[in-house]
């Protein structure tokens, strides 16, 4: 995310006044940040896949405090906070065992046709698609025709919304201000590690989530959040488990054993050509560019044809945004480079193949 932010958020009096109050508890903003990891690169992955803005992946950080257990007053539920009648017009089942507005992959899905169908409503301003997504499409038209009756303007900053409206935007601002120059605010973000990210292993019948446990050693509770679509603590349909990376290889081979398994594991994370999406906001002037890449002409011969190049890991690096990258998969480089896990750190050299590549 940080590679693709380049956005100049408005110094306003409401941006402000939600920057404050943030910074106020650093440590709550870093603790809320560092529960996204098992979750984000999927996010990211499909914010992409769809060609929407990477800075996308913060609404869970407000809606729920990436916690996919989280309920609201109003019964919305889930790291996107889906309430029912939302969340049964964009496809979320939901049954006596079964949630899928708790669920990663299928509350992820719907939110992406969500915000995508919110911004083509309101001509790509990101500011408007934002507020729609917390107090609903109808509430901010009919704020949008009350300032047009009274020739008022009709951006964002100018309509008279409920007050957690009014709040909610900002507050995305503010927060991606303090991740854009996290340095400047004195907060340390997570340095995320692949092997917490989720990967999903698919279920031939019924398991429990503690019998999962007892396989991998990991907490119950940890499985519960990453399975939370499983109501009863059960995996029945849509029969995935969602374990991080480090424990995938060990537990698929015990259920395997037990022919509880239908496939390989699936890495969430999909190699897909993109172009950095810009969070455009029409109200008010906020500039975003893409990344150049300086590095292009290292990686191509004379021919034009791709070689294998070596990659010395800089200080914020990681093993997915290098994928990513070159778009080459993390199991390759980890191949390529006999790794036995996805750790790296600063001054690490990594061989990297770019045969069949097409670096970003």
């Amino acid at each position: 995310m940080l590679n693709q932010i380049n956005v100049s958020v408005p110094e306003n009096s409401r941006v402000k006044a939600e920057r404050e109050r943030l910074l106020r508890n650093p440590q709550g903003f870093e603790t809320i940040a560092l529960r996204s990891e098992p979750y984000v690169y999927y996010i990211i992955s499909q914010l992409r896949k769809n060609n929407l803005p990477v800075e996308l992946a913060l609404i869970p950080l407000i809606e729920s405090a990436y916690d996919p257990l989280a309920t609201s007053p109003a019964q919305a539920a889930g790291l996107w906070q889906f309430v029912p009648v939302t969340a049964k017009e964009y496809g979320l089942k939901k049954s006596i065992s079964f949630d899928g507005r708790r669920d990663l992959i299928a509350s992820t899905t719907s939110a992406m046709s969500l915000l995508q169908n919110l911004n083509n409503r309101f001509n790509g301003d990101w500011l408007l698609t934002l507020a729609a997504y917390n107090a609903g499409e109808g509430r901010i038209r009919r704020a949008i025709e009350k300032n047009q009756t009274k020739g008022l303007p009709v951006n964002y900053w100018s309509l008279d919304l409920p007050s957690e409206t009014m709040h909610y935007v900002p507050k995305i601002l503010a927060i991606i201000d303090i991740v854009k120059n996290n340095k400047k605010y004195g907060i340390k973000l997570p340095d995320c590690n692949y092997e917490n990210s989720l990967v999903r292993i698919d279920i031939s019948k019924n398991v429990s989530l503690a019998k999962i446990a007892q396989y991998t050693g990991m907490p119950i509770n940890d499985l519960m959040s990453f399975n939370a679509g499983y109501t009863q603590q059960t995996v029945n349909g849509p029969f995935h488990l969602l374990v991080p990376y480090v424990y995938a290889e060990n537990l698929f081979q015990k259920l395997q054993a037990e022919n509880l398994v239908t496939n390989e594991i699936t890495e969430l994370l999909q190699d897909v050509p993109h172009t950095n999406m810009p969070f455009e906001v029409k109200s008010t002037t906020i500039e975003y560019s893409k990344i150049s890449n300086s590095s292009m002409s290292s990686i191509l011969d004379k021919n034009g044809s791709k070689k294998q190049i070596t990659y010395l890991v800089k200080a914020g690096d990681n093993l997915y945004s290098i994928a990513q990258n070159y778009r080459v998969k993390i199991t390759d480089i980890l191949e390529w480079n006999k790794m036995k896990t996805p750790r790296i750190k600063e001054g690490d050299v990594l061989t990297i193949n770019l045969v069949n590549a097409n670096p970003i």
